[in-house]
């Protein structure tokens, strides 16, 4: 991992809410729970974007880059300014369940399961397809993902060292 961050002369960390789209290599890192990371590479156009996107659903709440739709709009919008051809490949990560929810209603989807919902459903409204996905489960997430060659790096974040069970107190 040391190679790969040194092989880079920028480094940027993306946090919540925000979006990177770029046509020079950057290795951008960021690290997810609930919130869901889409990353975007045209090898043809040395392009590369990802956002980190917390919530599900902007309800037309002007340009809010904290929500999955919005955010893939503003992406999908450089991608038509900028002419991006077909070999666009698309990845999928986080939407992870990282808290105790105890007893709250098991029916109703996890913020996490609703966040990798509004992803797909938005890119299949583009007519974009995810080529490679690491989503939902309990565990957060680090990501590396290189403009550069598109590579995305993924390390699951182990959770805390004595899991909660719902018969148990601590």
């Amino acid at each position: 991992m040391k190679d790969l961050i040194a092989s880079h002369t920028h480094n940027i960390y993306l946090k919540p809410g925000e979006v990177l789209v770029s046509r020079k290599p950057v290795l951008v890192s960021t690290i997810l729970g609930s919130c869901v990371a889409v990353t975007m590479f045209s090898a043809s156009c040395g392009f590369g974007a990802i956002c980190h996107a917390m919530l599900p659903e902007n309800a037309g709440r002007d340009d809010d880059l904290r929500y999955v739709d919005t955010a893939l709009q503003h992406i999908y919008d450089k991608i038509v300014k900028y002419g991006i051809g077909n070999d666009l490949v698309i990845k999928l990560f986080g939407g992870a369940q990282v808290l105790n929810v105890g007893e709250s209603d098991c029916t109703k989807p996890t913020i996490g399961e609703q966040n990798i919902s509004k992803a797909e459903s938005v890119l299949a409204s583009f007519g974009l397809q995810i080529s490679a996905r690491d989503t939902g489960g309990l565990q957060g997430r680090k990501l590396f993902f290189c403009t550069r060659n598109g590579d995305v790096y993924m390390r699951r974040i182990r959770s805390g060292k004595h899991p909660i069970d719902e018969g148990t107190t601590q």
